[in-house]
């Protein structure tokens, strides 16, 4: 534990503070990195671990180096890993592959049996064998009750019904997008926001939906990440085709460069010229003049 001095007043007096070790973890059921408690063990990215959550093993890998953090930060208390991979989990890992694909073709057929309006994305057994986690995706809310029943009957297990949406099942299956990155709902991102169409005409980006939609068939969440940039931006710029005035003569704007905050002129004369926001005012009746006289 670490202390640290704090004043009161004309008291003085220690705050201890314990630090845990902590490593993210990444499991077949959340690609997304969660804290864990690390232990004693020697941890290092990539490293295949047995974790306890919720009262069953599951299977992990280690997705980044471990640290030391205030055990204030986490109100609530972390799973833990267990062990590192064993020869034995080696074996346990692949006979649950098997039974995982044998439940999912099960599960296939009953649901085409009971006519269910719902379409089996993937199934996934805890390390423990003892819960099973159906991930399907539908329209609307599905009454599968019999089909649990069913399922649970066949296969001895408690079995866990979870309704995903293609966002979801995209981050599961993982991939790379077009960038040649790693898809981010499978690395990073935690939640997914609201993505308009709006966001890429902002952008000016052409409104291809192929090149515009992620492995989801949804629009690509990146069109989010810098929409406020190019919002922020555009209100220091002049719209395509306005009237700037300061310049020797009328001029009209028939570019803009929203990432280099430029816009681009064309003069009476034929001229063409670039002018940055920082030497643009935009003037009460809401039109744009140059700060500094061009031409003359």
């Amino acid at each position: 534990m670490n202390e640290d001095v704090n004043t009161d007043g004309d008291s003085i007096f220690p705050i201890y503070t314990e630090k845990i070790k902590v490593v993210s973890i990444i499991t077949p059921l959340d690609p997304k990195p969660v804290f864990h408690l690390g232990g004693a063990l020697r941890l290092i990215a990539g490293t295949r671990v047995v974790i306890k959550t919720d009262g069953y093993e599951e299977a992990g890998v280690v997705s980044d180096a471990p640290r030391f953090m205030e055990a204030r930060y986490h109100k609530t208390p972390l799973p833990e890993v267990i062990r590192k991979f064993t020869e034995e989990d080696e074996k346990n890992s692949a006979a649950i592959e098997g039974l995982e694909n044998r439940a999912f073709n099960v599960c296939q057929k009953k649901i085409a049996e009971l006519k269910l309006p719902m379409k089996l994305t993937d199934v996934k057994y805890s390390f423990s064998k003892k819960k099973g986690t159906f991930l399907f995706s539908a329209d609307g809310r599905v009454d599968f009750r019999r089909l649990v029943k069913a399922l649970s009957e066949n296969f001895s297990i408690r079995v866990e019904m979870r309704q995903i949406g293609v966002r979801d099942d995209a981050a599961l299956k993982g991939g790379c997008g077009d960038c040649g990155r790693e898809l981010c709902c499978s690395t990073y991102m935690k939640n997914f926001d609201p993505v308009s169409v709006r966001m890429a005409k902002e952008q000016n980006l052409s409104l291809n939906p192929t090149k515009l939609s992620g492995q989801c068939g949804r629009l690509k969440c990146c069109l989010r990440f810098e929409h406020a940039h190019y919002v922020e931006v555009k209100r220091r710029l002049p719209a395509l085709k306005k009237r700037v005035s300061g310049c020797s003569g009328p001029a009209m704007v028939i570019r803009q460069d929203i990432l280099a905050e430029e816009v681009t002129l064309a003069l009476e004369g034929g001229e063409r010229i670039t002018v940055h926001a920082n030497d643009l005012e935009r003037m009460a009746n809401g039109q744009y003049k140059v700060k500094s006289p061009i031409g003359g």
